[in-house]
């Protein structure tokens, strides 16, 4: 039993709350006084603003909800602070902001099977918050928050977990109901586990696993089951009885728990795909599936209002109805929309994305007696003010951290407040890029689009974005045709009381209000830990240049990079070199004199390397150069960042198959800072998709051609652009290369008094082979050496313009190329070339030169990759790098200052198109096991420097023995090749593999992208 003192004095709190909180005139004494009041908040699962017949509905019915309504209050501007599941419970558990989580690195997007508990055990919870006060706490279905510390490897207990946050009793789903494992937990244990049959977390594609319950495609996705083991536990769910059980376990605990007061927390997997609604709810809406669950959830809220009735808890109990985000246009949503729903009502964008459709929630409060009934509420209040509500209800005191982000927002329940309780609310999408903020009746966006998902196309799961809200009929002034506008403003403004709905950006006409706006952002972006800190009001920011762009976050696969002594490096703040990154085309790792004797004497790129660091050891994440050239940009390997294969610009299937926009590129970053980008050369990221040309991607000046000069590339194969203008067209191609250099000459001229971010991406030694006529028969080692000594020569121009403008000292050079060569250069020793996942495919030569402060004279074999030079640039130029998404990259600067002799990176994965062909940890590579169906459209077939079309078993290689691969070691290292497969399974799970989607895997907008 609860002590009685200690309740009596939390309901004298209780009342004390009330009596502050009430509306002028309006009477607080309550009828039912000599009772504390009971809790019930239910949480529904992707229910979007307008999947109610309380909030406009007409295609389906949710009497139940409704009448909650109708007792109650329904708000009309209240939001999930994130549009994503996991942060939204995050934030509605902690009351913080989920970009505060992780030391400040914040939680994005939902939590993998395998996450650690999200939330620090110590932080203060609103189960806590009813702890403190004596109530009896459960949490009921959809946790999605992680178990235990570091990994979760699924090994029973499950501690840390719900019992570790103030709850007393957990029982539901640990995940979610579209993802593995499929069985309840209650408590800390699996229901029905098995000491001797435990549950075992076997990897995607994994054979052996548990079978599952069957479901129709029209149900929509879920992912296959991981598991083996634990067979009683995993017979005692059924996707179709999920509803069911989670609404008679709440009705069970309510009962057991009805003679003291409680705090229930249900979170419903309703209406999550895949829909899987009772037979008996099934055929009941009039939009399919997608209605069918909504229906279900009608029931499962209609059976605890019952069991309050039923047992006189009714006029003794808070319940508050909401949803953790928007809903979503999968294919329920799609399904229902094509039946006359508007999931979202008549608000912009989805689940996911920040516009107000991925955010702006149903709220429903009844408290008889209290609440008045078949009221209304414009308030703005978002599901962090939760925590300081029923603290404020219990009569807690909270310090202003355990208060965080959280607002009171009781009055708004109890009374009619005269003034807004909140003047501002920080709402996260997917892409921290879009962390965006609500201050009054302004919504500010800070980038284009939504930072959703990046569906393109009706069937698509994830259809999101400009296309999908063209698709439903919203009108947006940034959106065309599905597109957004090539002038559309960077940002985006609304006044969100005289247009909801989002249809007029207004950026351009309020520039005060956008600086207002920016400004207060600047204090939430993750950076500085007196950001991370921050509480209350906006506090006068920092530079907004400095922190314009949120700071990086480890990889899960990586470790951090390895210590130095960093007392003594260049301060990037004082220094802001300038940057030239010189990107060859299919140079191979012999093909330059100062790493293979014999080869085209290369004076000026050997001259470059002896002033600074020859890399022997650098890696491309791809094997061609569409992916090589986003990855060098991005900082994120090709899965990851949505272009694993090369363009092809003369065959339809690529038609919008091009560089995201919202990925974060080196320019883009580098802009906040003041410095100027310019692009010369091949871009072959789509120049002809919208939102993917090089001005797109931050860059300030373009002059080049859009992919490989070659007739079967199109007709603009030959057309020179300067910016969108093309300005030439049949364009020699033998004068290309003089025609960059000449750029880049006159930019530097132009710009020396500026700090700069120069990209020259060659077309040598790529085919055609025509270097210019000067050139031919120069090197002595036929048409390609003379190719190479004209990128030599252009080199040594770029070089010698900097020198005349006195900037050598302050520019950080670097020469490396895109991938291995094809059969005209040379691999150097290594195996293979292009177009394969031997080392001659990756590895390619790398030069850093920064005159003054790299020491020069340099030869390094540290592991460093062409994504590393992103933090690396930014690191120089004092900018943060993004933390909002993952970045492969790593900061190379003690490693290019001799500080530091070991590799940041833990370990690579090598890529063909977007399959896994083979994974590297320190000298030891593993080959995996393919068919010829897995591999591009470009390694089918057998040839010489192809490397394996087919593998049946691992082969490993010590490469520290043994660069040219020849002598696999697997039989004598069986302990060395099973921790390498489990790194592969983690890089599978993560960016994803031939027909397996990745957790972080962006979206690849092709049909069979390993097909022609």
């Amino acid at each position: 039993m609860v002590n009685a003192a200690r309740l009596f004095a939390r309901f004298l709190a209780t009342a004390a709350a009330l009596s502050l909180t009430a509306a002028p005139g309006e009477a607080n004494p309550p009828p039912n006084a000599e009772s504390p009041p009971n809790v019930v908040l239910i949480f529904a699962d992707d229910l979007g603003f307008g999947d109610l017949g309380c909030y406009g509905a007409t295609k389906v019915r949710t009497s139940n909800i409704d009448r909650l309504a109708a007792e109650g209050r329904r708000f009309s501007d209240a939001h999930s602070v994130s549009a994503v599941c996991t942060p939204s419970r995050y934030g509605l558990l902690t009351g913080q902001y989920p970009l505060r989580a992780n030391d400040g690195r914040g939680v994005w997007g939902p939590a993998p099977i395998t996450s650690p508990l999200l939330v620090e055990p110590d932080r203060l919870t609103i189960a806590d918050v009813f702890k403190k006060s004596g109530y009896g706490t459960s949490a009921f279905g959809k946790w999605h928050l992680g178990f235990k510390t570091g990994k979760n490897d699924w090994h029973v207990p499950l501690r840390p977990g719900p019992q570790d946050l103030g709850f007393d009793h957990y029982f539901g789903m640990p995940v979610v109901n579209s993802a593995p494992p499929y069985v309840y937990v209650e408590n800390d244990r699996l229901v029905g586990g098995d000491p001797d049959d435990p549950l075992i977390h076997l990897g995607r594609n994994a054979k052996g696993t548990v079978p599952l319950t069957p479901i129709p495609p029209e149900a929509g996705n879920r992912s296959p089951n991981q598991f083996a083991g634990a067979e009683a536990a995993h017979a005692q769910f059924n996707d179709y009885e999920v509803g069911t059980t989670l609404a008679e376990k709440s009705v069970e605990w309510i009962e057991e728990n009805k003679d003291d007061p409680f705090f229930l927390y249900l979170s419903t997997t309703n209406i999550h795909h895949p829909f899987t609604p009772a037979e008996r709810f099934q055929g009941t809406s009039e939009t399919g599936l997608y209605g069918d669950a909504i229906h279900e959830l009608d029931w499962i809220v209609g059976e605890v209002l019952a069991c309050l009735e039923d047992n006189g808890l009714a006029e003794d109990t808070l319940v508050i109805f909401t949803s953790d985000n928007g809903g979503m246009f999968n294919i329920g949503g799609q399904a229902a929309f094509r039946a006359g729903h508007r999931q979202n009502g008549d608000l912009l964008g989805f689940k996911f994305g920040v516009w107000e459709g991925g955010h702006r929630v149903p709220f429903i409060a009844r408290w008889p007696g209290r609440i008045p009934a078949g009221t209304t509420s414009d308030q703005l209040l978002g599901n962090v003010d939760l925590l300081a509500t029923f603290a404020a209800l219990t009569g807690v005191e909270l310090t202003d951290e355990q208060r965080a982000d959280s607002v009171n927002v009781l009055p708004a329940l109890v009374g009619e407040p005269e003034q807004p309780l909140r003047d501002h609310l920080i709402l996260a999408p997917h892409k921290g890029s879009h962390l965006s903020v609500r201050a009054g009746n302004w919504m500010y966006i800070p980038n284009r689009g939504s930072g959703g998902f990046g569906g393109r196309k009706p069937g698509d799961h994830t259809f999101s974005g400009p296309p999908a809200a063209s698709f439903v009929g919203s009108v947006n002034s940034d959106i065309e045709n599905g597109r957004i506008k090539p002038d559309a403003p960077p940002a985006q403004l609304y006044d969100l009381a005289a247009d909801r709905s989002q249809t007029q950006n207004v950026l351009r006409e309020h520039p005060e209000v956008v600086a207002e706006m920016e400004a207060l952002l600047n204090e939430y972006r993750p950076g500085p830990k007196e950001n991370a800190a921050r509480r209350g009001g906006p506090k006068k920011p920092a530079d907004p240049a400095a922190k314009r762009t949120p700071q990086s976050k480890p990889v899960p696969s990586e470790k951090p990079t390895a210590a130095a002594d960093v007392r003594d490096l260049p301060r990037p703040a004082e220094t802001k070199p300038n940057v030239v990154v010189i990107f060859a085309d299919d140079l191979g790792y012999g093909d330059l004199s100062c790493y293979r004797p014999g080869a085209a004497e290369t004076p000026q790129i050997d001259a470059l390397a002896a002033a600074g660091v020859r890399s022997t050891d650098f890696f491309v994440p791809a094997n061609v150069c569409s992916p090589s050239r986003a990855s060098l940009l991005t900082g994120r390997y090709p899965m990851r960042c949505g272009l694993p294969v090369a363009r092809n610009e003369n065959v339809a299937k690529y038609r919008n198959y091009g560089l995201a926009p919202e990925e974060l590129t080196i320019p883009e970053l580098l802009k906040p800072a003041g410095y100027r980008s310019l692009m010369v050369g091949k871009w072959h990221l789509g120049m002809d998709v919208a939102g993917s040309h090089p001005l797109d991607a931050g860059f300030d000046e373009h002059l080049g051609i859009p992919s490989n000069y070659e007739s079967k590339r199109g007709s603009d194969h030959d057309t020179l652009y300067r910016g969108r203008t093309a300005v030439q067209k049949d364009v020699p191609f033998k004068a290309l290369t003089r025609r960059y250099t000449d750029e880049v000459v006159d930019f530097i001229a132009r710009r020396k008094d500026e700090p700069f971010f120069i990209y020259v991406s060659h077309h040598i030694a790529h085919n055609p082979i025509v270097p210019r006529d000067e050139f031919l028969g120069t090197s002595g080692k036929g048409r390609y050496g003379d190719f190479v000594k004209e990128l030599d020569h252009s080199t040594g121009r770029i070089l010698s313009a900097l020198r005349e403008a006195g900037l050598e000292e302050n520019t950080v050079v670097v020469f490396t190329s895109d991938n291995g060569p094809t059969r005209n250069g040379s691999s150097g020793g290594l195996a293979g070339g292009k177009y394969c996942t031997m080392e001659g495919g990756h590895r390619v030569p790398a030069i850093f030169r920064w005159t003054g402060t790299i020491p020069p004279g340099q030869v390094s074999d540290v592991t460093l990759t062409s994504m590393d030079l992103l933090p690396t640039i930014c690191r120089l130029a004092g900018v943060t790098p993004p933390a909002d998404r993952t970045l492969d990259g790593r900061d190379a600067l003690p490693i290019l200052l001799g500080r530091q002799s070991e590799t940041p990176h833990e370990a690579l994965a090598y890529y063909n198109g977007t399959n896994l062909q083979a994974v590297r940890e320190g000298n030891w590579k593993l080959h995996l096991p393919r068919t010829a169906a897995d591999q591009p459209f470009w390694s089918k077939k057998p040839a010489p420097g192809k490397g394996f079309v087919t593998l049946d078993q691992p082969r490993l290689y010590d490469l520290g023995r043994d660069v040219g691969e020849r002598h696999d070691v697997s039989d004598q290292n069986p302990d060395v090749v099973a921790r390498l497969q489990n790194r592969a399974e983690l890089f599978r799970t993560e960016l994803g593999d031939v027909h397996v989607r990745g957790a972080d895997q962006r979206a690849i907008d092709l049909v069979d992208p390993q097909e022609r």
